[in-house]
C-alpha cells in the first residue's frame, strides 16, 4: 500500500527538521562549554582560582581545567567543599604543582601541558605513563 504524496512529503520534511535541530543544538553545546584547558601557566592559575572563587557555576569552570575530572558532579562538590572551608586561593609551589588553600583545607593539585594547553591534573607530579 502507498502512502498518499503529501503524508510523504510532509514525513520528509520532518525528517529535515529534526536533523536541522539536531545539528544547531549540537554545534550549540560544543560552543557553550568552551576550550578545555588553558593557553599558559598564568592563566591557567588566574582561571583556576577564578573558578574556585565563583559561587555558583564555579565546578563547570574548573572542569575545563582538569585533565582527569571523573565528573562534574565530582568537581562541583570539589568545589563546594573548598568554599566552604574558606577563600581558595591557587599557590604554584613549583614547575609541576599547585597548592590549593582554602582555611584548613590544603590540596596539592599537578600541572601538565597537553597539546599546547595548560591544565590542573588530580594526579600526583611526575612523569605521566605513555598511551
Amino acid at each position: 500500500m502507498r502512502r498518499p504524496a503529501r503524508t510523504r512529503t510532509l514525513l520528509g520534511w520532518i525528517a529535515v527538521a529534526f536533523v536541522g535541530a539536531w545539528i544547531v543544538g549540537t554545534v550549540t553545546l560544543i560552543a557553550a562549554a568552551g576550550e578545555r584547558g588553558a593557553d599558559d601557566r598564568a592563566a591557567l592559575y588566574e582561571r583556576g582560582e577564578a573558578a574556585l572563587r565563583t559561587p555558583d557555576g564555579g565546578g563547570a569552570r574548573l572542569h575545563e581545567l582538569l585533565l582527569d575530572a571523573p565528573d562534574r558532579g565530582f568537581v562541583d562538590d570539589y568545589v563546594e567543599r573548598l568554599q566552604a572551608a574558606g577563600a581558595p586561593a591557587v599557590l604554584p609551589t613549583g614547575p609541576d604543582r599547585v597548592e590549593v588553600r582554602s582555611g584548613p583545607v590544603l590540596v596539592t593539585l599537578s600541572v601538565t601541558e597537553e597539546a599546547g594547553r595548560w591544565y590542573f591534573s588530580l594526579l600526583p607530579p611526575g612523569e605521566r605513563e605513555p598511551g
